[in-house]
Formats: structure tokens, C-alpha cells, sequence
């Protein structure tokens, strides 16, 4: 049985992207070695939402996943997909159930606040890494969408200092109800 996983980075005041949605500002930090390759080393399947597939593409020449399975969540694109990637229109408890029985690695929702938020609420996310990044972006895209409700509390499980006052947050969510699973 897959993980379900995020990783992301938010600014310290809580925004994930720009008021223009673009990540620009995290330029400065991208030499600060936060786990990536060994997060990634980890992961079967990618999945996002429609735009994070676009700027996916937008921030690089190639396909930034390959060799993992990759899923979008979209109404409004059609196949083909860059890099091979499967088109999911059905609803997100039936991909929860389908991402949690999938094998060959972890699944990571890649950003995409509000899919990540959604997966949250239905108590999907099994793990989050968080980066917080030292920068106040003052307006933007939330890191969580505003009045979702969590399916599982998170607990923090890992904290870890990085270079350039970065923060490292690794939270495990708990059972609907309960405290977090055992690690």
C-alpha cells in the first residue's frame, strides 16, 4: 500500500506561489539541499491539478518526472499528456482510493494547494513536508486553501533547521479522530 505524500514550500506567511501564482521568489533558495533527491528516490507516482502540470512545464525544457508514473487531475485537458501522463477527470475519494492501492513507490501530490487541500479534507495525505521558506510574500496563493477542513490531524514527526533560515517540517497525519499514527 502506497504513502500518500506532499512536500512543498511556503513562504513564512503562508503562501505557496506569488500573487501572480509564480514561484520566482524561491530562486534564491534553490541551491539549499532540502531532501529533494531522497524524497524523490522514494516516489512511484506524481499526481497534480491542471496548473501545476503547466507550470511544470512552463519552469522546464523536459518532462521534470520521468520515469515516474504521473497523473493529472483535470475536467478540461485532453490526452496526450507530456511525459506520458494519465488524465484522472473522476472524483477525488475514488483517486484517493486508487492512489493508496497503487504499488512501486510512494505517491506525492505535487503543490497544487487546492488538490493537496482536498486530499487533506478526505483524509487521503498520509505525510506532508513542509519547507518554510524565510520570505514575506504579503499576498498570494495560499499554501492551503482557505476553510478546507482536515480529515486526520497532522503531528509533527520531524523538524530540521536548513541553510539560509529555512525550516524543514515533516508532519504524519493520524487516524480521523485520533492522534497520529506510530511512526
Amino acid at each position: 500500500m502506497a504513502s500518500i505524500r506532499g512536500m512543498m514550500a511556503a513562504s513564512l506567511d503562508g503562501f505557496a506561489a506569488d500573487a501572480s501564482g509564480g514561484v520566482g521568489w524561491l530562486a534564491p533558495f534553490e541551491a539549499v539541499d532540502w531532501g529533494y533527491a531522497g524524497f524523490l528516490a522514494e516516489i512511484g507516482t506524481v499526481v497534480m491539478g491542471r496548473r501545476t502540470y503547466a507550470q511544470a512545464l512552463e519552469l522546464s525544457a523536459e518532462w521534470p518526472y520521468p520515469g515516474k508514473r504521473a497523473i493529472v487531475v483535470s475536467r478540461t485537458l485532453s490526452q496526450p499528456l507530456a511525459g506520458g501522463a494519465e488524465l484522472w477527470s473522476g472524483g477525488l475519494p475514488a483517486l484517493a482510493a486508487h492512489l493508496g492501492a497503487s504499488g512501486g513507490g510512494d505517491v506525492w501530490v505535487v503543490g497544487g494547494p487546492m488538490l493537496q487541500s482536498a486530499l487533506i479534507g478526505l483524509g487521503a495525505l498520509d505525510r506532508l513536508e513542509l519547507a518554510v521558506v524565510p520570505r514575506l510574500l504579503g499576498a498570494g496563493v495560499p499554501a492551503f486553501a482557505r476553510g478546507a477542513r482536515p480529515g486526520r490531524q497532522p503531528r509533527l514527526a520531524g523538524l530540521r533547521q536548513l541553510p539560509l533560515g529555512m525550516v524543514m517540517l515533516d508532519y504524519r497525519f493520524g487516524e480521523p479522530g485520533r492522534g497520529a499514527r506510530a511512526l
